[in-house]
């Protein structure tokens, strides 16, 4: 078997033992006794039976997926243990992302997640050593910023659904399992002592801890001055538009909006996802092209990714995302990775090595999969049914990416928003080339802005102009007569047309190959 092959099931069987982590329930104890026959296995047909011997190693590393799966669990819901109970209990960490703001409520608010160092409970401080998150809602003031050390006293609850919205899921994606609401909060340190040194002296956070503090801090500072100056520069709506696919931030923008983006299939576009930055990369690329060959432009795509991993406060899921954009961007520069089974195996199991509870609950590490595999394996394949179009402006190119993405997509849209739109493709592919444009004049606005105001207003009068375009090209789509209607399709249903898509992909491929070992034609995959 060649290594690349031994490689490709091992990193499948993994990311399987995460899949069974995440769905099945096992104790500790079964679990430990079920590495004991593969071990055994091992030890009696090593240099016997290599066949025998790798069966057995695989069950291990898929053993280890589930292991992997069962450690996050575990080290993540201790705080399960005291919430929704009649009393109050004090925490104490640090705040451990950036600081959104509640608009929708009376009086308003704050949320942030919170990273809990120590537990205590009245008369008793938990001897366990924590570092767990639990989403916190504050009141608008004063105000937090990322890094600050608290001590927090309130009630934890577990959160709930709403009617249309798995809330539940939303949270366990980051690891995140309990709440507490409207807690008094101090400003003390880990150890009960106020607070009169600045939080890298502190001895109670390792380096690595301190380190990611001091970066992130600096990363959110920027970010609030760099989003302030184009709110500045340009007016609403289309500042919020521009600071939502440019920083990742959402809440300003109207619901209207939303609504427009999410029925005309391009609400991917305000969300930092793969599937946002796969597009959008390829799109940046292709708008390069007409200035710079082929490989300054995948340079400059690769030096865009980073800037907007940063820009947006490189959280892991964005740094995920741009994982899987940069993977698409590397297969579309040299033409097809080679092999890219094992290229995309490789990026999936160092996300869920990193993060087991993506594979279940984020809908974005989903949707950046199937989309990339779309991109990497549906449109190289659907490239011979679509000769005819012209490549003028590289149009059947991004025609290509845009529709097997979108194909590879629809199944997890249907099961997860009940939406069918009839406009998502001429939708995508008429918008899709405006985006680059409105994130370079929206980045060189909160420079220039940064920079003096006047000139920032100056540039902003071109991103406000590009934005305009773009939300009235959304909601033109939006309002067009049965533009989107309702289509719910079942997990079982998921589940089927996918083994129906893969089965049929495979069958045609294999058709292809023999064609092409009878005399001729072109393989496509």
């Amino acid at each position: 078997m060649p290594k690349a092959q031994i490689f490709f099931i091992l990193l499948v069987s993994f990311i399987g033992g995460v899949v069974a982590g995440s769905w099945l329930a096992f104790s500790q104890f079964v679990l430990y006794l079920l590495f004991i026959p593969p071990i055994i296995l091992i030890a009696l047909a090593w240099r016997r039976n290599w066949r025998v011997v790798f069966i057995a190693f695989t069950a291990i590393i898929f053993l280890l997926g589930i292991l992997r799966t069962f450690d996050v669990r575990v080290s993540t819901t201790f705080l399960k243990k005291f919430a929704d109970g009649n009393f109050e209990v004090t925490l104490s960490g640090y705040i451990d992302s950036e600081i959104k703001k509640i608009a929708n409520q009376p009086g308003g608010g704050q949320w942030f997640v919170f990273r809990v160092k120590k537990l205590a409970v009245p008369d008793f401080t938990i001897p366990e050593k924590l570092d767990e998150k639990i989403l916190v809602s504050a009141n608008s003031f004063p105000e937090y910023k990322y890094g600050d050390q608290l001590t927090l006293t309130g009630k934890i609850i577990s959160p709930k659904n709403f009617q249309d919205f798995d809330y539940i899921s939303y949270l366990a994606k980051d690891q995140i399992f309990t709440i507490v609401q409207k807690p008094e909060i101090s400003r003390f340190d880990l150890f009960g002592e106020l607070e009169q040194k600045s939080l890298l002296q502190r001895s109670n956070l390792n380096f690595l801890e301190r380190g990611k503090i001091w970066l992130f801090e600096k990363i959110f500072s920027f970010k609030n001055k760099f989003e302030k100056s184009v709110g500045l520069a340009i007016t609403e709506p289309q500042a919020a538009f521009v600071s939502g696919i440019l920083l990742g931030s959402r809440q300003d923008i109207p619901k209207d909006i939303k609504e427009d983006f999410a029925t005309t299939g391009v609400a991917h576009i305000l969300a930092i996802s793969g599937y946002n930055i796969t597009l959008v990369s390829l799109v940046v690329m292709w708008f390069l092209l007409f200035f710079f060959r082929r490989n300054i432009a995948f340079y400059f795509s690769v030096l865009a990714i980073i800037l907007f991993t940063i820009l947006t406060g490189a959280s892991a899921s964005v740094i995920r995302s741009a994982l899987m954009g940069g993977l698409v961007l590397l297969a579309n520069n040299s033409g097809r990775l080679y092999n890219p089974k094992n290229s995309l195996a490789l990026a999936a199991f160092l996300m869920v090595l990193a993060n087991p509870m993506i594979l279940r609950y984020d809908i974005g590490f989903q949707l950046s999969f199937f989309a990339t595999l779309g991109i990497l394996y549906v449109a190289p394949f659907l490239g011979q049914y679509f000769k005819k179009i012209p490549n003028r402006f590289n149009l059947r190119e991004t025609f290509l990416m845009t529709f097997s993405a979108q194909l590879m997509v629809l199944p997890l849209i249907l099961f997860y928003f009940h939406n069918f739109s009839l406009v998502a493709l001429p939708a995508n592919l008429i918008i899709l080339p405006f985006i680059p444009l409105a994130m370079a004049l929206g980045f060189f606005t909160g420079v220039a802005g940064l920079i003096w105001s006047k000139l920032g207003i100056l540039v902003g009068a071109l991103a406000w102009l590009v934005s305009s375009v773009v939300l009235w090209l959304a909601k033109f789509f939006a309002h067009l007569p049965l533009s989107s209607f309702p289509v719910y399709l079942p997990w079982w249903g998921v589940v089927l047309v996918y083994i129906i898509l893969i089965f049929t992909l495979v069958f045609v491929a294999k058709k292809q190959r023999t064609k092409i070992n009878q005399g001729g034609g072109e393989q496509f995959l």
